[in-house]
């Protein structure tokens, strides 16, 4: 019956103040919300591939350039073999050999291009997979064996069962047979290949070249199974002295990776990286703390409201106990309805947050997850709430007979409101600046014109058909292939090039291009000195050695340190390796030099290019083409038509046509969705600032009207009173800005460090949060102070 009393009175109480409630209610469910959503998805995506059995001990070799600091995930496949001949630590290793994409064919249907991974033995025993039919134990053993996945075999089979046993062809070998179908990877694992097959080409071109030259073959997945309890720094040293002190490869540094930090260490094409992830799941931290000072401000505040129910309480006899249980019932009462608000809209919002932020949720964990931040938080607010709970108690049985005032300037209330405003102005400033940075990307000049240029990805088989018809649709202006040339984060690069006078310690990366004789007209990109390559500069003989002549880019000139660089020679690794582990070389002329153009993204620095033509014309991966600015729908639905018109079967559902201006907004698609998240947080906080202090100012007008009305009486004016309260409140706004600008200016500046090019962050950004800050919290306590300060004392003092 008495926690029954308890309950009736708490809601009766909830009622009695709603807007207060209700401000409380809402906040708290959102900041359990969007710290839920960030916990999940850290928790996820810091856990992949973390349930295979040894992933605690299972590590990724990978190296950096010593110069460049350039991550290689491939490395030598005879690191493997030293490590695990030579370090008791390394238990076993398992690797993943370099692709070579080929065609599959069933007797005379051509299959879909699958993802097709090349392994050796020791793989299944790192990464087992659960077998659905055929061979469970040492499913690899010979070449002409494959494993496939349950989605390929019912993709071509329709069954698991009918794909078991049946004899395919691929670009390597005549016949392979498909011995196991294994269970499709979990979303949260890299190993995501479609076939699974034992690697021939590295093995034989190991067995007959030297170690010398091995060493300087790049192109090796290797995976580490260790020791347990291994010190890695410990172990990385080690492994590093051995390379140094046996001359191994200078040029590499060596590191190891957990296996569920492997999808983020070579992360720099995902939509949204670990930086971002980390960086959500910190903000709805901040603004969960932001409700919790709001929380706790409102929770008081309606708690000295009630003074007079307080002091009637311990007038008729309440034991202060029964006091104490009623408020933190209240208390967990809010919490509670909170938690069942954020549950409601955890349900309705789950699926529009994965499709934005292109991610699974752990939908099982997320409910627990909230059930865990919401008891942490209610743990946190009764352990800070009792305190005060304790005093407002103590001081409203002392009031009766003249002892200790509740109405008195509350330290803990202004300490909370300055905190909160803290996160709020925080929010504002990083909004500020993330939003400047990203209008600074969409502006910045990129070298070439973007509008009306498209792009399209070929993969089908009559490419050569599709590519004439293409370049002679009406509706496009130009057209040029460009290899496998495509705007990226990690655009692809080589440090072999040589040059006259070029140091012996000094190898930058350059970035090569194989294109069209048209591309410069295409791209509109000038050249500045000399001439464009063309067909006519290939000589006959290997494609990648037919390379004659070379055009170079203003950063390549730079970079060269050459005047004029028109007829010099330059040397470049034409992607050939020959039998004897030699790498081939193609020499060239440099024909010309072009204006710098952003072949990356943003994230990047201009890259040094050196440019040739494209040998296989009708057959490169990516063709660009120009249409006039506004006809872009127009060109791409014609390109479409000429696609389907060409398609045959084994060719891909789609074809990949876009823009340029499509290209670049995925790649900014993590700086949008910041810009959005951070602008939504800085929403959520500045209306649950406004609104938790004109209700908290609202209040502590109304407890100090005897104040105010005395002071009226000793010859204050109303000027002066408003005065006294606005310098009260600018105080904790100016402090509230000295804490929370340089935090932002320390957060942004570390976030744009990822960007090469980057806008500035000015002294007059700063002064124009201070001034936003003291016009919204002065314009929220206005109404309220001129209110009280007109109020007739006499009336005050009468009603008193």
């Amino acid at each position: 019956m008495i926690l029954q009393h308890y309950i009736k009175i708490a809601f009766r109480n909830l009622a009695k103040y709603k807007v207060q409630s209700t401000i409380s209610i809402v906040g708290l469910a959102i900041g359990l919300i969007c710290f839920t959503y960030g916990w999940n998805w850290y928790q996820y995506e810091t856990n992949y591939d973390g349930f295979y059995p040894q992933s605690g001990q299972i590590y990724r070799v990978y190296g950096i350039d010593k110069q460049t600091g350039k991550k290689s995930e491939e490395l030598p496949l005879i690191l493997a073999r030293k490590l695990k001949k030579d370090f008791p630590e390394v238990i076993e290793t398992t690797q993943i050999y370099s692709k070579y994409g080929s065609s599959f064919k069933y007797g005379e249907t051509r299959l879909e291009d699958p993802d097709e991974e090349f392994i050796d033995e020791q793989y299944f025993k790192f990464f087992p997979r659960p077998v659905i039919c055929g061979k469970k134990d040492d499913i690899l053993k010979t070449l002409d064996e494959i494993a496939v996945t349950r989605s390929f075999a019912v993709k071509y089979f329709k069954t698991p069962e009918k794909a078991l046993g049946k004899t395919l062809e691929n670009g390597y070998r005549k016949s392979i047979t498909i011995v196991s179908v294994l269970e499709d990877s979990p979303n949260n694992s890299m190993m995501q290949a479609d076939v699974y097959e034992l690697d021939k080409f590295d093995h034989d071109r190991e067995n007959r070249i030297t170690d010398e030259k091995q060493w300087a073959l790049l192109n090796t997945k290797i995976y580490l199974l260790l020791a347990p309890n291994i010190n890695i720094k410990a172990f990385e040293k080690k492994i590093n002295a051995y390379i140094v002190e046996h001359e191994y490869n200078k040029s590499i540094l060596l590191k190891l990776a957990p296996l569920t930090d492997v999808r983020h260490t070579f992360g720099s094409e995902l939509t949204f990286n670990l930086s971002y992830i980390r960086t959500f799941t910190i903000t709805g931290l901040l603004l969960l703390l932001c409700v919790f000072f709001n929380f706790t401000n409102l929770l008081l505040n309606r708690i000295y409201l009630r003074n007079k129910e307080m002091k009637l309480r311990n007038a008729i006899g309440a034991d202060k106990k029964n006091l104490v249980i009623q408020l933190l019932l209240e208390l967990t009462l809010l919490v509670g309805i909170s938690f069942l608000l954020a549950s409601c809209l955890l349900e309705l919002t789950a699926g529009g947050f994965s499709r934005l932020f292109e991610t699974t949720l752990q939908r099982k964990l997320l409910f627990s997850h909230l059930c865990i931040i919401t008891g942490i938080s209610c743990l946190i607010l009764t352990i800070v709430s009792l305190p005060l709970f304790l005093h407002f108690v103590r001081a409203s049985s002392l009031l009766i007979s003249g002892g200790i005032s509740p109405t008195r300037k509350s330290g803990f209330r202004k300490i909370s409101m300055t905190l909160q405003l803290c996160i709020c102005i925080f929010f504002l400033m990083s909004t500020f600046i993330m939003f400047r940075q990203i209008s600074f990307m969409k502006h910045k000049n990129l070298g070439f014109r973007k509008e009306g240029l498209i792009q399209m990805e070929m993969t089908f088989n009559d490419r050569e058909g599709i590519s004439r018809e293409i370049s002679s649709l009406a509706v496009l202006k130009g057209f040029t292939q460009a290899g496998i040339f495509t705007i990226t984060h990690e655009p692809y690069t080589q440090n072999e090039v040589e040059w006259e006078g070029k140091p012996l310690d000094f190898n930058p990366n350059f970035q090569v291009l194989q294109v069209g004789g048209n591309f410069p007209e295409v791209f509109n990109i000038p050249m500045l000195k000399g001439r464009f390559v063309n067909e006519g500069d290939l000589s006959d003989g290997n494609r990648h050695s037919s390379w004659t002549k070379a055009v170079i880019n203003e950063e390549a000139a730079r970079i060269m340190g050459i005047n004029d660089p028109i007829g010099k020679k330059i040397s470049i690794w034409n992607y050939t390796t020959m039998r004897d582990g030699s790498r081939g070389r193609a020499e060239m002329e440099i024909v010309g030099i072009i204006q710098n153009f952003q072949a990356a993204s943003l994230r990047n620095p201009m890259l040094p290019q050196v440019i040739v033509t494209d040998p296989s014309k009708w057959n490169s991966y990516f063709y660009y083409a120009r249409t006039e600015p506004g006809k872009e729908k127009a060109a791409i639905k014609a390109i479409r038509n000429v696609f389907k018109k060409h398609s045959k079967q084994g060719d891909p559902a789609t074809c990949k046509v876009q823009t340029i201006s499509q290209i670049l907004d995925q790649l900014s698609t993590s700086e949008n969705a910041s810009l959005q998240l951070f602008t939504l947080l800085a929403l959520f906080c500045t209306l649950i600032s406004i609104f938790g202090l004109y209700s908290i100012s609202s209040s502590n007008m109304e407890q100090r009207r005897k104040e105010i009305a005395i002071r009226k009486v000793m010859g204050a004016s109303a000027g002066t009173i408003v005065k006294m309260f606005f310098l009260e409140y600018l105080t904790i706004a100016l402090i509230a800005n000295l804490l929370a600008l340089p935090l932002a200016w320390l957060f942004m500046q570390n976030w744009l460090q990822q960007y090469a090019y980057r806008s500035n962050i000015f002294v007059w950004m700063y002064i124009v949060i201070i001034f936003a800050t003291i016009i919204l919290i002065i314009g929220t306590v206005l109404y309220q102070t001129i209110r009280a300060a007109r109020t007739n004392p006499a009336e005050v003092i009468k009603s008193e």
